[in-house]
């Protein structure tokens, strides 16, 4: 189904609805797909560091951490 023909689908099955429920349920749905996320100068630099970190293998694997997790909760 084209963009065009499922938006016409949908608004013709919301116009059905009389549910506040359903409909508030629908507007959530909605409203997560406008959530522009804007991450500042500090978080940008953060990420790019950490993307450098990767590339240059300075990471552990989650089994790394696993096992450095348990070592830790078993010396309490």
């Amino acid at each position: 189904m084209k963009a065009i023909a499922l938006k016409k689908y949908l608004v013709s099955k919301i116009n059905l609805i009389d549910d506040d429920s359903i409909l508030d349920e629908i507007k959530e749905i909605v409203d997560k797909k406008e959530t522009v996320y804007v991450l500042s100068n500090y978080h940008l630099e953060k990420l790019a560091k950490s993307r450098q970190q990767i590339e240059e293998g300075d990471f552990l694997t989650q089994d790394e951490m696993d096992k450095k997790v348990e070592e830790w909760l078993n010396e309490k």
